[in-house]
């Protein structure tokens, strides 16, 4: 009788050895499975505003007069084109609406932020004043106190989300002020619609790029 119980629990001892031998195996499985499928994370050198796409997440500091800062998700990257040169803009959304970040590579990286939209007549200008503008080269407008001079004018071309095979054609007039740090931007349509945005420049040191995209 004894001996039939010992037999028992040596019986039991080896099963149970096996089933948690089988157990931690297939754990280690899973762990190793799992580590294989995390994303992998970009080197600190990639983690440029440059490279942020669609999908892609930014903080913005220091900006406006309160010196705001917010996240910012990406949702497309435009890219520009005129006759001389080519910009990029990204469109994204923040805690405080749409925002969009324009950038222009050449010997340095020149960079403007976006934050409003508004009106012709929130710059005291009309159609006929653009004109005129146009055949005079010159000319002024004034936005919440501040004079904005005219900088250029001329047609480019815009290309949503980079497809270069579908361009829109438009007009753009550009104005910023004394200090050339704040910029007045008017585009006239295919469609006859007008576009007109407030915008400043910013540093590259305002962004940090968290994700590149998705």
């Amino acid at each position: 009788m004894t001996g039939t119980i010992l037999l028992l629990l040596g019986i039991g001892g080896l099963a149970y050895y096996f089933l948690k031998k089988r157990t931690s195996e297939n754990e280690e499985g899973s762990n190793t499975q799992a580590s294989t499928q995390r994303p992998t994370a970009y080197a600190k050198d990639d983690l440029r505003i440059e490279n942020v796409a669609a999908g892609g997440m930014i903080h913005v500091s220091g900006i406006g007069a309160e010196m705001e800062e917010f996240d910012v998700s990406i949702l497309a990257k435009h890219l520009y084109r005129d006759e001389g040169s080519s910009w990029y803009e990204l469109e994204g959304e923040s805690i405080n609406g749409k925002v969009w970040i324009d950038l222009e590579e050449g010997d340095d990286l020149a960079l403007s932020i976006t934050l409003k939209k508004v009106k012709l007549r929130d710059i005291g200008l009309s159609k006929k004043d653009l004109k005129q503008i146009d055949d005079d080269e010159e000319g002024k407008v004034r936005f919440e106190g501040q004079t904005y001079n005219y900088e250029d004018s001329d047609e480019a071309t815009f290309y949503r989300n980079g497809d270069e095979s579908q361009g829109e054609r438009y007009y753009y007039w550009d104005f910023e002020n004394d200090d050339e740090d704040k910029f007045i931007g008017v585009e006239k349509w295919a469609d006859g619609s007008y576009d007109v945005s407030y915008s400043e420049e910013i540093e590259a040191h305002q962004l940090t790029v968290f994700s590149l995209k998705k």
